[in-house]
């Protein structure tokens, strides 16, 4: 099984980098070989990024690092996550594509079978662009009659590689039509990456299971029921973390959160595997 990440400074300075952002991209990489040894782990990164990993000495966390390939029919501001469709559109075997930010504290092999797994679904309802946006008018050619639920990607496994390809040459596909559109935000990138991931399981009737037993509510930032899933969202602290949304608050020293904190615990993760942390600490 190849696990993949994808890692790209949209901005090509080195500027783009931050403490937390990558001592959270090592450790997802660890934690996820530590307890799925077998796999084989992938990072996708470009250039900049590949000469950052040499620095904090951080090669050795993945099996193979690869460079990205390029695409400059997509404007990144817009859409930064169309390198990982990128690399779903070419894959040629079952794979598992995580973002930097999903952290796995247990195997999880018992839940990847002969079915997609996701993280969770989401309920776009007032929140996702739909029929009645101007943009959304323009691509319903590509995607007809889309309903506001998703699929979120922070975490996807994908058995059937033909599937992943065309989704992924479909999303990408939009992206590159919304970028000549001149679309204002990136929620037409999570229409084009995880609406349509949702549309295409169900135009074709793909049965698929999701980490959570609940759907995230975009509008009112909260989750409800579910009928897929494994685990309730408090049963999940303790196999998996996605960072996501609360990567703002660390930063912002919001409520609970503090980035000394959250450092100090990244850190001691990384402690066996010999990473400079005081490189990663000037960043």
């Amino acid at each position: 099984m190849n696990t993949f990440w994808v890692y790209e400074n949209i901005k090509k300075q080195w500027s783009f980098y931050n403490k937390l952002d990558v001592l959270l991209l090592l450790c997802s990489g660890a934690l996820w070989k530590k307890h799925h040894p077998d796999h084989h782990t992938v990072l996708y990164c470009d250039e900049i990024t590949s000469k950052l990993i040499d620095l904090v000495e951080g090669r050795h966390i993945w099996d193979e690092i690869r460079e990205l390939p390029d695409n400059k029919h997509v404007d990144k501001s817009v859409f930064w996550a169309s390198s990982k469709l990128q690399i779903l559109r070419s894959i040629k075997e079952p794979a598992i594509v995580m973002d930097h930010d999903f952290l796995v504290y247990k195997n999880l092999g018992q839940y990847i079978k002969d079915i997609p797994l996701f993280a969770h679904e989401e309920n776009g309802k007032r929140y996702y662009p739909t029929t009645f946006d101007p943009f959304i008018k323009d691509v319903q050619d590509i995607i007809p009659r889309p309903y506001p639920k998703a699929i979120n990607c922070c975490f996807t496994y994908f058995p059937d590689y033909k599937f992943a390809n065309e989704y992924a040459k479909t999303s990408l596909t939009l992206m590159e039509r919304f970028t000549k559109l001149k679309v204002p935000s990136s929620k037409y990138l999570i229409f084009a990456e995880q609406l349509l991931l949702k549309h295409l399981l169900d135009l074709y009737s793909i049965e698929y299971n999701t980490l959570l037993n609940q759907r995230w509510n975009c509008l009112d930032k909260l989750y409800e029921d579910s009928s897929k899933g494994e685990f309730s969202f408090e049963e999940s602290m303790t196999i998996f973390r996605h960072y996501w949304m609360e990567k703002p608050q660390i930063k912002n020293e919001i409520k609970e959160f503090g980035t000394h904190e959250e450092v100090r615990i990244l850190e001691n993760i990384l402690k066996p595997y010999k990473v400079d942390i005081e490189e990663i600490s000037k960043l």
